[in-house]
Protein backbone atom coordinates (compact mmCIF):
# COMPACT_ATOMS: atom_id res chain seq x y z
CA UNK A 1 0.00 0.00 0.00
CA UNK A 2 2.76 2.05 0.77
CA UNK A 3 4.57 1.70 -2.11
CA UNK A 4 1.31 2.92 -4.52
CA UNK A 5 1.01 5.79 -2.69
CA UNK A 6 4.53 6.80 -3.41
CA UNK A 7 4.17 5.73 -6.97
CA UNK A 8 1.04 8.07 -7.26
CA UNK A 9 2.72 10.77 -5.56
CA UNK A 10 5.74 10.40 -8.22
CA UNK A 11 3.40 10.27 -11.00
CA UNK A 12 1.91 13.56 -9.76
CA UNK A 13 5.38 15.18 -9.48
CA UNK A 14 6.53 13.81 -13.11
CA UNK A 15 3.17 15.21 -14.43
CA UNK A 16 3.86 18.93 -12.71
CA UNK A 17 7.41 18.88 -13.83
CA UNK A 18 6.12 17.71 -17.35
CA UNK A 19 4.12 20.62 -17.66
CA UNK A 20 6.52 23.09 -16.10
CA UNK A 21 9.16 22.03 -18.28
CA UNK A 22 7.33 22.27 -21.68
CA UNK A 23 6.13 25.72 -20.58
CA UNK A 24 9.19 26.66 -19.87
CA UNK A 25 10.52 25.73 -23.13
CA UNK A 26 7.41 26.89 -25.41
CA UNK A 27 7.23 30.30 -23.51
CA UNK A 28 11.17 31.18 -23.33
CA UNK A 29 10.36 30.85 -19.61
CA UNK A 30 14.09 29.62 -18.80
CA UNK A 31 15.34 32.75 -20.34
CA UNK A 32 12.76 35.49 -19.14
CA UNK A 33 12.67 33.50 -14.94
CA UNK A 34 16.24 32.41 -14.51
CA UNK A 35 14.82 30.62 -11.22
CA UNK A 36 12.54 28.36 -12.66
CA UNK A 37 15.92 26.08 -13.44
CA UNK A 38 16.26 25.97 -10.07
CA UNK A 39 12.57 24.86 -9.40
CA UNK A 40 12.68 22.44 -12.34
CA UNK A 41 15.75 20.61 -10.73
CA UNK A 42 14.20 20.82 -7.05
CA UNK A 43 11.35 19.02 -8.74
CA UNK A 44 13.73 16.75 -10.20
CA UNK A 45 15.23 15.81 -7.14
CA UNK A 46 12.03 15.30 -5.47
CA UNK A 47 10.88 12.82 -8.25
CA UNK A 48 14.24 10.82 -7.91
CA UNK A 49 14.05 10.56 -4.02
CA UNK A 50 10.35 8.93 -4.50
CA UNK A 51 11.62 6.69 -6.82
CA UNK A 52 14.45 5.08 -5.08
CA UNK A 53 12.66 5.24 -2.14
CA UNK A 54 9.77 3.55 -4.19
CA UNK A 55 11.91 1.00 -4.95
CA UNK A 56 13.90 0.56 -1.87
CA UNK A 57 10.22 0.01 -0.40
CA UNK A 58 9.12 -2.29 -3.02
CA UNK A 59 12.41 -4.51 -2.02
CA UNK A 60 11.20 -4.45 1.19
CA UNK A 61 13.62 -1.90 3.11
CA UNK A 62 12.50 0.77 5.64
CA UNK A 63 11.62 4.49 4.37
CA UNK A 64 15.33 5.96 4.63
CA UNK A 65 15.67 9.95 4.06
CA UNK A 66 19.43 9.40 3.60
CA UNK A 67 18.61 6.70 0.70
CA UNK A 68 15.82 9.50 -0.79
CA UNK A 69 18.63 12.23 -0.93
CA UNK A 70 21.41 10.33 -1.87
CA UNK A 71 19.21 8.99 -5.01
CA UNK A 72 18.44 12.51 -6.48
CA UNK A 73 22.10 13.92 -5.32
CA UNK A 74 23.07 10.99 -7.41
CA UNK A 75 20.79 11.18 -10.35
CA UNK A 76 21.49 14.97 -10.55
CA UNK A 77 25.36 14.45 -10.81
CA UNK A 78 24.32 11.78 -13.68
CA UNK A 79 22.10 14.71 -15.37
CA UNK A 80 24.34 17.33 -15.38
CA UNK A 81 27.59 14.83 -16.87
CA UNK A 82 25.15 13.85 -19.41
CA UNK A 83 24.41 17.80 -20.58
CA UNK A 84 28.06 17.83 -20.32
CA UNK A 85 28.62 15.10 -22.66
CA UNK A 86 25.84 15.84 -24.97
CA UNK A 87 27.46 19.38 -25.29
CA UNK A 88 25.45 21.91 -23.58
CA UNK A 89 26.66 25.83 -24.05
CA UNK A 90 28.65 26.49 -21.29
CA UNK A 91 28.32 29.83 -19.56
CA UNK A 92 30.20 32.19 -17.65
CA UNK A 93 29.31 31.17 -14.46
CA UNK A 94 28.77 27.19 -15.56
CA UNK A 95 30.74 25.85 -12.27
CA UNK A 96 28.06 28.11 -9.48
CA UNK A 97 25.27 27.22 -12.00
CA UNK A 98 26.19 23.46 -12.13
CA UNK A 99 26.62 23.56 -8.00
CA UNK A 100 23.02 25.00 -7.60
CA UNK A 101 21.39 22.69 -9.96
CA UNK A 102 23.18 19.58 -7.85
CA UNK A 103 22.41 21.37 -4.42
CA UNK A 104 18.81 21.87 -5.74
CA UNK A 105 18.32 18.09 -7.08
CA UNK A 106 19.52 17.48 -2.90
CA UNK A 107 17.27 19.88 -1.76
CA UNK A 108 14.10 18.40 -3.83
CA UNK A 109 15.42 15.30 -2.56
CA UNK A 110 15.00 16.02 0.71
CA UNK A 111 11.45 17.34 -0.10
CA UNK A 112 10.47 13.95 -1.72
CA UNK A 113 12.08 12.07 1.12
CA UNK A 114 9.61 14.07 3.42
CA UNK A 115 6.88 13.49 1.59
CA UNK A 116 7.30 10.14 1.42
CA UNK A 117 7.34 10.06 5.20
CA UNK A 118 4.29 11.92 5.54
CA UNK A 119 2.94 9.16 2.94
CA UNK A 120 3.94 7.12 5.34
CA UNK A 121 2.44 8.14 8.43
CA UNK A 122 -1.27 9.12 6.29
CA UNK A 123 -1.36 5.92 4.91
CA UNK A 124 0.42 3.48 7.13
CA UNK A 125 3.39 0.89 5.98
CA UNK A 126 0.97 -1.90 4.62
Amino acid sequence: MLARHILYAQFVVVVLITILHLSGLENDLYWRFLWLDTVTHAMGGMWAALFFIWVRTLRGYKLDLAWGIAGALALGIVWELFELAAGVQWEANYVLDTSIDIFMDALGGAFGAFLAILIKKSYGSS
